[in-house]
């Protein structure tokens, strides 16, 4: 992976004994796995026993940003994107906060991650590119792949290209909010948004509502290890 330090330190916003808690395992995890699938495997109850605890989550990241916010983020102008923790450009755990009706765009993570509902609903429509994906900016065609609809609990593993491009909108009749834990300062790389019905593509990068990004850093490689997969379904219901 790519990181703008050497030895980053760790940046905690959200500074709860219960993140750190995770934050550790995930390292640690992190270290006994050279391939993705299986640290994934592997974070995967701890990353449930998070989306399914009620006290960690401090309540101002799973509100709207403040109308007085200046600087939202580029996901969309009423959506907010709230760090909680990172270490350089080799991991980011972030909420994101979407009102009701509100969707994103459609865009990719360009790193590897578990992201799950923590509260409200929420339709994912999945794409992947069928051209070949190797303009940033301009043409791009996508193909949608599936739809799933996400309540609090549900997951799904990012394993690019695996469910790396999608749209998310919020269908319950308050905000809906997700966690995400991902191989990657997200909000500060720069990677796409896509024009699914118009064929194009340009690059952007999402920011976030409570941290600014000093630069648009380098695009990790998005494997722990080796790349995988083919379009599978990484996702995780309850009812299924």
């Amino acid at each position: 992976m790519v990181s703008s330090e050497s030895d980053p330190e760790p940046e905690f916003i959200d500074d709860s004994d219960r993140l750190r808690e995770f934050v550790e395992t995930v390292k640690a995890t992190a270290d006994e796995h050279e391939e993705v699938p299986p640290l994934l495997e592997s974070l995967a109850d701890p990353f449930e026993e998070l989306l399914a605890d009620d006290d960690w989550l401090a309540e101002r990241y799973q509100e709207l940003a403040m109308d007085d916010v200046d600087d939202k983020g580029n996901m969309g102008e009423d959506i907010a994107q709230w760090l909680l923790y990172r270490e350089g450009n080799k991991l980011s755990v972030f909420t994101l906060v979407l009102p009701p009706g509100a969707s994103t765009p459609v865009h990719d993570h360009l790193a590897w991650g578990l992201v799950g509902i923590y509260g409200g609903t929420q339709r994912e429509d999945f794409y992947r590119r069928v051209d070949d994906a190797t303009n940033d900016e301009g043409e791009a065609e996508l193909e949608r792949i599936r739809t799933e609809r996400m309540e609090r609990g549900d997951y799904y593993e990012l394993i690019p290209p695996n469910n790396d491009i999608h749209s998310v909108e919020t269908t319950s009749n308050e905000p809906s909010v997700s966690v995400h834990l991902l191989g990657a300062d997200v909000g500060c790389i720069e990677r796409h948004a896509f024009d699914a019905d118009g064929g194009s593509v340009e690059l952007f990068h999402s920011g976030y509502t409570n941290v600014e990004c000093e630069d648009v850093l380098e695009t990790p490689d998005a494997g722990h290890g080796h790349q995988h997969g083919h379009d599978h379904d990484h996702t995780h219901n309850h009812d299924t």
